[in-house]
């Protein structure tokens, strides 16, 4: 994996190079000829699947109304190609905010293909078999001879007559939720069970979140160095501002963080506001 990225890492110089040895503004010069970079393609379908397993675990976040600031312990990928994934599960923790991202080869007990027959387009074509076609479905008695063939009830349908999909097994529940990809090979099961650690971290971001906004709306440079002053009558938050202190400070660049209360942040700051987080009931005070 890591010579893949190095190889493109190199056509990207020699783009470069190419570019930069001209003489005139890079606004005037024509598109680069791209063709001597050669196409990757397992590299393009890996991460194909790797935007379906984290738009598909995203997706459930969303509906379980879970924000992607809240961490979650882990996400499995299921399914005799889960495996393609292995590369790549940094990019994907990071992307859907999970602690652990697991692979299983075996979906058998999570999930099974179903059949979903259009009988609006066999109706007439099988018209005195449509029962028993119905009944087998029910039972998913089927067989399946290519991508575009299955056989039913004693006859073959071919084409948009069916679809197969992959159906979970198990219903939502407080633990997690399984959810199958559109390729019908994998399904992703997403841990959605939240601890008090969870939260906490969770929580933490969301600081870390309000303070860069004070950054941003003091005009400070990305790289300047502040000392934070934190007013809040929630103790949930002040918990958390001294559990994870060393983690708020070096993502916000801060040299220290005080507790102290409105009218002193007030006279001290020569920045502060309420925060801009709205589930945060805190006052951010910064000086230099």
């Amino acid at each position: 994996m890591e010579k893949k990225f190095k190889k493109l890492d190199l056509n990207i110089l020699q783009l470069v190079k190419k570019m930069i040895n001209r003489k005139i503004s890079i606004h005037l010069q024509d598109f680069p000829d791209l063709s001597f970079i050669s196409e990757n393609k397992d590299l393009i379908d890996d991460m194909d699947f790797v935007r379906i397993v984290c738009s598909s675990a995203l997706s459930i976040r969303d509906n379980k109304n879970l924000r992607v600031r809240l961490p979650l312990s882990a996400l499995t990928i299921i399914g005799k190609n889960s495996s393609r994934a292995l590369n790549y599960k940094d990019i994907i923790a990071d992307e859907v905010n999970v602690k652990n991202v697991f692979i299983e080869e075996r979906f058998d007990e999570f999930a099974e293909l179903k059949l979903q027959v259009n009988f609006k387009k066999i109706g007439a074509k099988y018209g005195s078999k449509i029962k028993e076609i119905t009944s087998c479905v029910k039972e998913n008695k089927w067989t399946q001879i290519s991508s575009s063939e299955v056989e039913i009830a004693s006859v073959k349908l071919v084409d948009d007559e069916f679809e197969i999909k992959l159906s979970s097994k198990i219903k939502d529940n407080e633990e997690f939720v399984l959810m199958p990809l559109a390729t019908n090979d994998c399904l992703v099961k997403l841990d959605i069970k939240i601890t008090k650690d969870l939260l906490d971290e969770g929580m933490s971001r969301d600081i870390i979140r309000a303070i860069q906004q004070a950054r941003k709306d003091a005009d400070l440079d990305v790289s300047d160095r502040i000392n934070i002053l934190i007013h809040s009558t929630d103790d949930n938050i002040t918990n958390v501002i001294k559990k994870y202190d060393e983690y708020i400070k070096n993502n916000v660049l801060a040299n220290s963080i005080e507790f102290q209360n409105e009218d002193i942040i007030a006279k001290q700051s020569k920045f502060y506001s309420k925060s801009s987080v709205e589930e945060l009931k805190m006052i951010i005070g910064i000086k230099n």
